[in-house]
């Protein structure tokens, strides 16, 4: 019995110490020929404190992470920097807010296809895990 109740407890430790990344409602939107930078948007949450420090793909030469915001009556883009996840909330990558922004596109992005990014997160421990996620992509809105 004893062993029981410490193998519980040492389970329900060690599970805790690991982020637990989830990524959802991802998708891009279409692009037109010609068009060097494009975008992803989706909702991460974890289990525990964590943050991306870097995503890639093949369909860009660098992702960064952009914030929009208004300044003055002007809507402004900036890089974010790394993106942090606080647990229990969920982080909204959505367009006119933070995004994944894809500069230097090596293709179009085409409604109907998909691209695949790789990103990296990095808890307090500066544990790194990494998640690949297949982001559709939808059509040009008219």
């Amino acid at each position: 019995m004893k062993k029981l109740i410490f193998a519980l407890l040492f389970t329900v430790g060690a599970s805790s110490a690991f982020a637990e990344v989830s990524i959802t409602d991802a998708w891009a939107r279409a692009t037109v020929p010609g068009q060097p930078v494009g975008a992803i948007y989706m909702k991460i949450s974890s289990s525990t404190a964590t943050r991306m420090v870097s995503a890639e793909t093949d369909a860009a030469k660098q992702v960064q992470v952009h914030d929009m915001h208004m300044h003055d009556g002007v809507m402004r883009m900036r890089e974010h920097g790394q993106l942090d996840v606080t647990p229990g909330q969920t982080v909204e990558l959505a367009p006119g807010g933070k995004h994944l922004m894809l500069m230097g596109l090596t293709k179009p992005l085409v409604a109907g296809e998909s691209v695949t990014v790789k990103m990296t997160f990095e808890d307090a421990k500066n544990k790194k895990s990494t998640s690949i996620v297949t982001v559709p992509i939808r059509a040009l809105r008219k």
